[in-house]
């Protein structure tokens, strides 16, 4: 019985070493680096590297409007047309078929390298005269604009600048929430020091950011591509609604 009692307790601490050991011999944990660890319990991240050259991407996720598995024929139409809707409006002259309602200046402070500085944008709201839809668009450095329905459903669009080229983010609203698809698409062609919104070109631009949403917070895959490579710099997966937001500690 001791012999038997003996080989138990060393079988025992045996299985525990390989345990250990096995613990240990995983790769260390990968997380959003600009999220805090803490939060990240049911965040699963399999490429963190936005400040590597990242890993070559899949095919399933490869960063086009055109990947079926990442956009539904309605995302493509819908995208495909906000690359031109927004190109031509100004202060005055609002998305085909509305009309100006209402234009003001709205000013505000920021701070700045130690100092405030005044900001002042312009602020116009088109209504469609063939539906309860409209728009309510900001002019600042680029542009922000509001699209809702008489349903109170549409989305959040802003065009600004990435160094010479340009950015555009699309974001599905309801009751003002983020709910559904947010993508941001780069056009890397060059504007030089004179930048203006309304000559972006993205017809043959790369995705660089994709997430799914629920009622404002992040669910299913988020992924993020150097678009010059097309290499995928970040993979990970909200298992459960996560408020990015609320546990961001810096700007990616």
């Amino acid at each position: 019985m001791k012999c038997l009692h003996y080989i138990a307790i060393n079988c025992a601490i045996l299985f525990y070493c390989i345990n250990i050991y096995c613990q240990s011999a995983q790769p260390g944990r990968l997380f959003i680096p600009f999220l805090d660890k803490e939060s990240q319990t049911n965040v699963i991240v399999t490429v963190s590297d936005l400040f590597g050259s990242g890993e070559t991407c899949p095919h399933i996720y490869t960063n086009v409007l055109s990947n079926t598995n990442l956009f539904s024929f309605g995302d493509q139409r819908l995208i495909n047309g906000l690359f031109l809707k927004y190109k031509n409006v100004t202060t005055n002259l609002g998305p085909p078929g509305t009309e100006l309602v209402s234009l003001y200046q709205t000013n505000y402070a920021i701070k700045a390298m130690g100092r405030t500085v005044a900001v002042q944008n312009w602020m116009a709201r088109f209504q469609y005269t063939n539906s309860e839809d409209h728009e309510e668009i900001t002019f600042c450095s680029g542009i922000l604009a509001k699209f809702r329905n008489k349903y109170n459903a549409g989305y959040n669009l802003s065009i600004g600048r990435t160094g010479d080229g340009s950015w555009l983010r699309i974001a599905n609203v309801k009751n003002d929430l983020i709910n559904g698809l947010v993508a941001t698409f780069v056009d890397s062609h060059s504007q030089g020091a004179t930048w203006e919104y309304r000559f972006a070109d993205f017809k043959n631009c790369r995705l660089g950011e994709y997430r799914q949403y629920t009622n404002g917070l992040a669910i299913g895959k988020y992924l993020m591509w150097n678009v010059k490579t097309g290499n995928l710099i970040l993979d990970a997966m909200f298992k459960e609604p996560y408020d990015i937001e609320k546990h961001r500690s810096q700007v990616p």
